[in-house]
């Protein structure tokens, strides 16, 4: 090999159709359940007949005759009212996506900066709080927070394309990759062409937003700033407001003029530490006292309520113990996911607040006495509802 010269993968498609990456995929698709797509096939569906549709993958992507469906396009609320697009693949597709993951990550994952965190293995929420909260305890009081608007709906297709070819020859594999970038929507039985983006809901997306901001990540680090992302969701600490400004022009000139990217105008800023600042659900600010704190945001706290509500509605035709099986992954969820934040006041108070909901559920009325017939003793020792509070680790 010439001394210099990059080595990149080759022949990589034979080992994305291969019978036993195609079985794996398959059971990470599976595992992570989900519904199905424009053809209406199931998870449990597609493992009825999985040697079948295994053996039609193998042929198709070995004679280059695999083209992927329309993805279904979904829309999940959100807090302000709003909705966001989710495009679901069929189940076939997701397979093939994940099979394409499986050999592509490992190649992208050599080259990724630390300062990336989001859907990489390793990497979680907690270990990018934890490296911004030591960045703040060392001085670094300012915080630039950046928002890329429609993030994941304008990536550009060659440009993204050329930064996989950085690592990957194999022409078949981009091939693939841009067919999974061109595949129609099909939203209220009309078919959409696709010109830019790649759909929230694909299992390869993740991936390919963090190939598409690695270039972002490098400029930053080159020019000595402290950057911490989780796909498209950053911050990036400083000690000083000017250096903030800097970072916050730097970030422009990589984002708007070298990846054709959008910055939201009001929610891309520049704070100091003593207003606090939002990231990953948590809200970090500094107290009056000058000490540090890490709470849930507001948005956070009425999506765990939200979801709360719903399951313990009047309405709900279960009985009590299927409502506490319901019920308690959302607790546990959300209660693991900040238990390590400063929540004892709010859990404790969460905890009070569910006895409630379940008490009114039971009785169907919010004023009752149930609480005399299912005390908090009841519901967490014999019906095993989860207890928030106990959920925070103890402190030695």
């Amino acid at each position: 090999m010439v001394e210099g010269r990059k080595l990149k993968a080759h022949s990589l498609i034979d080992k994305v159709y291969r019978w036993s990456n195609l079985a794996s995929a398959w059971e990470k698709v599976k595992s992570n359940k989900g519904a199905g797509g424009v053809d209406k096939v199931s998870i449990e569906q597609f493992e009825e007949r999985k040697e079948t549709y295994f053996q039609e993958l193998y042929e198709q992507l070995k004679g280059d005759k695999y083209y992927p469906l329309p993805v279904r396009r979904v829309y999940i609320p959100k807090p302000d009212g709003k909705r966001r697009p989710l495009g679901i693949p069929t189940i076939r597709d997701r397979v093939v996506q994940q099979a394409l993951l499986n050999k592509l990550e490992p190649i992208f994952e050599k080259k990724f900066h630390e300062s990336s965190f989001g859907y990489r293995p390793g990497k979680s929420p907690h270990l990018a709080m934890r490296r911004i909260w030591k960045e703040l305890r060392s001085g670094n009081r300012w915080v630039v927070e950046v928002d890329i608007r429609h993030f994941f709906d304008t990536i550009d297709h060659e440009r993204l394309i050329d930064f996989v070819a950085e690592e990957v020859a194999d022409g078949r594999v981009l091939g693939l990759i841009r067919s999974f970038l061109k595949a129609k929507v099909s939203e209220d039985y009309t078919l959409i062409d696709v010109i830019c983006g790649t759909p929230q809901g694909g299992v390869i997306s993740p991936l390919l937003a963090n190939v598409y901001l690695h270039k972002f990540d490098v400029r930053m680090v080159e020019s000595g700033y402290r950057v911490t992302r989780f796909a498209d969701d950053l911050v990036i600490t400083c000690r000083a407001k000017k250096e903030a400004e800097l970072a916050l022009e730097k970030v422009r000139q990589v984002l708007e003029n070298e990846l054709d990217l959008e910055l939201h105008p009001t929610k891309t800023r520049i704070v100091h530490i003593s207003q606090g600042f939002e990231f990953l659900g948590y809200l970090v600010k500094l107290g009056s006292r000058g000490t540090m704190f890490a709470l849930p945001s507001d948005k956070s706290i009425k999506n765990f309520k939200d979801k709360v509500r719903r399951i313990t509605q009047r309405e709900n035709p279960l009985k009590l113990p299927d409502v506490i099986e319901e019920l308690n992954p959302v607790l546990r969820g959300w209660g693991n996911y900040y238990r390590k934040a400063h929540v004892k006041r709010l859990f404790h108070r969460f905890d009070g607040w569910i006895q409630r909901r379940i008490w009114s559920f039971k009785a169907k009325r919010w004023r009752n006495t149930l609480w005399k017939v299912y005390p908090a003793k009841v519901l967490y020792s014999e019906l095993g509802l989860v207890n928030m509070f106990h959920l925070i680790p103890i402190r030695t």
